[in-house]
This record gives structure tokens, sequence and C-alpha cells, in this order.
């Protein structure tokens, strides 16, 4: 079956679980991640694919230095961003 898929979008969910294993201190309820990755997709280009395999191939051309170091620029700005103005309610247990 085809699939149109933002691949940018898998890569930041990636990234962000990444980069919250080292800030155990960044809240990790779901509207701040859903924050997070809006913001950070917002500044990076769009990767789209119709199938599996078009995604498996962008994957691996993620790999290139710069694609990860814009990725993970933008994903540290967005948890930035997200960490001084969270929209998550107070008593999210």
């Amino acid at each position: 079956m085809l699939r149109l898929v933002n691949v940018m979008e898998i890569l930041v969910e990636e990234t962000i679980e990444d980069i919250m294993k080292s800030h155990p201190d960044f809240c990790t309820c779901e509207r701040c991640r859903y924050d997070v990755a809006a913001i950070a997709l917002n500044k990076l280009p769009p990767s789209y694919v119709v199938t599996m395999e078009g995604e498996a191939i962008l994957r691996a051309n993620s790999l290139k230095q710069q694609v990860r170091v814009d990725l993970i620029r933008a994903v540290t700005e967005a948890m930035i961003i997200v960490g001084k103005n969270p929209h998550h309610a107070e008593n999210r247990g």
C-alpha cells in the first residue's frame, strides 16, 4: 500500500527522543513533545516520499552530517522555546 510520508517527521521524533534522554528535567508530556516537534518541523524542509523503500533511502541519506546537525539544532531550539513557555496543564501528573 502506498503512503505519502514526510520523513522529516520521523527523523524529528527520533531526534527528540535522543535529546530528551540527556535532558531528564525537560517535560515529556504529550503536549510538550508535540510542541517541540511542531516548532522544529517548521524550521526544517519537508522530505516527502511515497513508498517505504523511499523512506528507507531518505533515512539513509539523513545520516549525512549536515542534516543531522540541522535536526539537532532545530529540536534543541524548539526545546528551549517550549521549556520557557510550556502549554501543558500544571497538574499533568
